[in-house]
């Protein structure tokens, strides 16, 4: 440090004071930025921090924000500053980046050089513990104003807010990963207790279709038996006897059949999610007064048959539920149901002009915490929004048509036989 001035020496002081307080690294750079641009003056800055192993980076920007930050998280391998943050060259340092080839090539995302018009620029490495964990970038829009001298001050900035920021760094991650233990726990119980309100329900179910089996179809049956009884008696039935017959053994076979469906949706089997809903949709409405008027839309191209057959159960009663609860509660006029899906995600979407409804606990008892545990039980995304200003609910079930893959590699190692210092351009 001897050949550093008192001038330089005060202007890190500075800066290392700026950083004091700071519990996040946007923030904590922000404030830096101010001081560093006493000693480089610049129109832009940014800080790009390595992720996950490397793979990935963020980045922060002081001043004026480029779409670099718009990106949560992007590739290195796209990075127009790759090579410093791969540790293939100890810095870049370049008279015009619009015209440098080293910011430039396939897949690069560098369209805010251009934008920006960012040409003079300055990249060095931030390290801590021994390892790169990101790079300070500084640039001009005038061509040729930096020199080596201004990498050499660069770098020492860049020594300075290194191990504070890698802190707040390895602080952020913790409290992530905390954040998403916490979720996860949360959800494991949600569902635990969801499960279980699940399986008290069924069980209730149960019940009551044992009640109704007892009370309407044995005693649909049992009189019926009766009335055959009667007729071998008397050796003879007459036409309008045996009429009132076959009405009670239709009406006997109609309510076991409804019994069955609800037990297990044949329609949904044989002819798929799209009928099954329909059907369920004009049974449920059919004895409703005022009339509902429904609707069914889709626009999925036959997307449901490409799910599991446990999923489309699954969705079925949810979208089952939703159904009953907007005829039993909200007073509708209209009822619509939409099927839809994108490359990645298949979603039913269920609304009504009803009443509306509150705010939904998913924890909650009853039908809508069914609806919770069952759309958690396969994965899927269950929300409650209101359908518009005048009222209404609307109900949307998403889940993913397919896993997500995770498309980042691992960056290349680093390729030997680069010059130390790279030529200036």
């Amino acid at each position: 440090m001897s050949d550093v001035s008192p001038q330089l020496i005060d202007r890190l002081v500075a800066i290392s004071r700026a950083l004091a307080g700071h519990i996040d690294t946007g923030s904590a750079f922000r404030a830096t930025a101010i001081e560093i641009g006493t000693l480089i003056p610049h129109d832009h800055i940014d800080l790009a921090v390595l992720l996950q192993d490397g793979r990935l980076h963020a980045c922060y920007e002081a001043g004026f924000h480029t779409s670099w930050s718009e990106l949560a998280q992007h590739p290195v391998e796209g990075s127009p500053i790759r090579r410093v943050l791969w540790g293939e060259t100890p810095y870049l340092l370049s008279d015009n980046a619009v015209v440098d080839p080293r910011f430039h090539f396939a897949g690069a995302f560098d369209e805010p050089i251009f934008a920006a018009e960012l040409r003079s620029r300055i990249i060095v490495p931030l390290r801590a513990r021994g390892s790169i964990i990101g790079a300070l970038n500084i640039s001009r829009h005038e061509v040729g104003c930096y020199t080596l001298a201004d990498v050499a001050v660069a770098q020492q900035c860049a020594d300075l807010i290194a191990p504070y920021i890698f802190a707040l760094i390895q602080t952020e991650e913790a409290r992530r990963a905390m954040l998403a233990e916490s979720e996860a726990r949360n959800r494991a119980e949600l569902l635990r207790v969801g499960a279980s309100q699940l399986t008290e329900g069924m069980e209730r179910e149960r019940r009551r279709m044992a009640m109704d089996l007892h009370d309407q179809t044995l005693g649909d049956l049992a009189r019926i038996a009766r009335q055959v009884s009667a007729f071998r008696s008397q050796g003879v039935a007459r036409a309008a006897q045996l009429a009132d017959l076959e009405q009670e053994i239709t009406s006997c076979l109609t309510e076991l059949r409804h019994i069955v469906d609800d037990m297990r949706p044949s329609v949904l089997e044989l002819f798929g999610l799209r009928d099954a809903v329909e059907a369920h949709l004009n049974r449920s409405v059919a004895r409703a007064k005022p009339p509902i008027a429904v609707r069914i839309a889709d626009t999925s191209d036959g997307s449901a048959d490409g799910l599991s057959e446990t999923m489309r159960t699954a969705l079925y009663r949810i979208v089952q539920e939703a159904i009953n609860n907007a005829v039993r509660h909200a007073a509708p006029g209209r009822i619509e149901v939409l099927l839809a899906s994108t490359e990645s995600v298949f979603k039913v979407v269920v609304t009504d002009d009803g009443h509306g409804c509150d705010a939904v606990d998913p924890a909650a008892q009853g039908g809508i915490g069914h609806m919770h545990t069952r759309a958690a039980l396969v994965g899927a995304r269950l929300r409650f929004e209101a359908a518009s200003r005048k009222g209404g609910t609307r109900v949307v079930i998403e889940v993913d048509r397919e896993p997500a893959l995770d498309k980042a590699q691992a960056a290349p190692a680093a390729m030997p036989g680069e010059p130390a210092v790279p030529e200036v351009v």
